[in-house]
């Protein structure tokens, strides 16, 4: 069977790596039986006793390197998940907040207010009663404006013109500070209630997070014994099987990328055309203005005027050649706080990028691409979360659980990220400005 190999280092631990063996007759002199459902060494050994029996052994171990490696993406694209509900979950608790703050400043300054108008209208009542009037229509206008029912009085006949203006003022201004009261209530009712889903989110997020790590960790056990099992039954090494596995996880990586990623693209396309549509359908309905009629020559005779029940026939104006279609914008992404603390250092991780691409072949001369397509695609942000396709972190891989290849702090470490998606670039398009060539003529890469 060939091989699809990559020099892509594969996460095998140093203590499990003692047991690649380059045969399929040497193997550990003390293992120790393994838990439910994994093979023990003596079942390896069992079955190289029939060629039927030692296809069956590879193909159970092959599931189980499958599995681990398909629940471990999975609980990894979980937490992202997770991590994503609870970035619009804490966005719209805090747009609540700033709500209720506004509203609360303006009921303030609206109670502030109508307190101004009501001192005012005192002051009158007592200007009136020492210049000798009585105060009894103040005493009316007061207890009408305590009880919202001054609009049905003559409040100028009982306090004269400047007072009746001065009580119709702070009437109004009462009920806009009882209306803005009201809504800070509501608002605040709002806020409690998404305070409530954002805990809840918050949980769930760091729940999911702690499931990836358990996850991890039980692939961490196995899956080096696992590979050194199933080298030992084919007669190869672990470090060869590890490649093998290693590129055909990198294949199906790409594949799914590129499959999310084009769906993403050309549903915004479709998206933006729809709105072009609208926005030509809406000018369509406009009244059409004709054009203005041409400046005569200098020193021509002005044509004579058409009667006025025979107008001239109007001459049709060619529409304008419509725009060329731009390619869509990459969809926006939410940047998530992921319980745990990721670093989203887009400096640092640029730093150590540049770094970095010695190590797969390049000169500095690829920054540049490699700048540009990592800032369009998420800005260098590690906890990056493209809202349509799921695509995660600096690289944007999809589904998000590929960066594990590269290690198990994928999810928080911007270096892990840069790691795997220099890999991603190599072995799929040859060099950051490959890449980069890519996405400008699809919108993806």
């Amino acid at each position: 069977m060939p091989l699809f190999v990559t020099n892509r280092s594969f996460p095998i631990f140093a203590g499990l790596m003692a047991i690649a063996l380059a045969g399929a007759t040497a193997l550990p002199a003390a293992a120790e039986e393994p838990p439910g459902g994994y093979p023990s060494w003596a079942d390896v050994q069992q079955a190289q006793s029939s060629e039927a029996a030692k296809a069956a052994e590879i193909t159970s171990i092959n599931g189980l390197l499958d599995g681990l490696q398909a629940q471990s993406e999975a609980a990894g694209d979980a937490a992202v998940r997770s991590a994503a509900d609870h970035a619009a979950a804490d966005a719209e608790l805090q747009a609540a907040t700033a709500r209720v703050q506004t509203l609360s400043a303006q009921a303030a300054r609206a109670d502030d207010q109508l307190a101004r108008y009501r001192k005012d209208i005192g002051a009158l009542a007592v200007q009136s009663y020492k210049a000798g009037g009585t105060n009894t229509g103040f005493f009316v206008a007061l207890y009408a404006l305590g009880t919202n029912s001054a609009q049905g009085l003559n409040l100028v006949k009982l306090v004269g013109d400047k007072t009746a203006a001065l009580v119709n003022k702070a009437a109004a201004a009462g009920k806009v500070a009882a209306a803005l009261t009201e809504q800070e209530q509501v608002a605040r009712g709002e806020r409690e209630r998404l305070a409530g889903e954002a805990k809840v989110k918050s949980e769930a997020a760091r729940s999911a997070r702690d499931a990836l790590a358990r996850q991890v960790t039980e692939e961490q056990q196995h899956c080096g014994e696992l590979t050194a099992q199933l080298a030992a039954l084919k007669g190869t090494t672990a470090a060869l099987e590890g490649e093998y596995r290693q590129g055909k996880a990198a294949l199906a990586a790409y594949e799914a990328a590129q499959a999310a990623k084009r769906a993403a693209a050309e549903e915004q396309a479709r998206r933006q055309a729809a709105a072009a549509a609208k926005a030509a359908a809406a000018a369509a309905q406009q009244p059409k203005q004709p054009p203005p009629p041409a400046p005569a020559p200098v020193g021509a005779n002005p044509a004579p005027a058409a009667p006025a029940n025979n107008p001239a026939p109007a001459v049709p104006v060619a529409p304008p050649p419509p725009p060329a279609p731009a390619l869509p914008s990459p969809p926006a992404v939410v940047v998530p706080s992921v319980p745990g603390g990721a670093v989203n250092d887009p400096g640092a991780a640029k730093s150590y990028a540049s770094g970095r691409l010695a190590a797969f072949g390049w000169g500095q001369d690829q920054f540049l691409c490699l700048a540009q397509l990592w800032s369009k695609e998420s800005n260098w942000l590690t906890t990056a979360t493209n809202a349509w396709s799921g695509a995660y972190g600096i690289a944007q891989a999809l589904p998000p659980g590929k960066y594990a290849s590269a290690g198990s702090d994928w999810l928080t470490s911007y270096r892990t990220q840069v790691d795997w998606g220099l890999g991603y670039i190599r072995d799929r398009y040859g060099s950051p400005c490959g890449a980069w060539n890519h996405s400008v003529s699809l919108n993806w890469y």
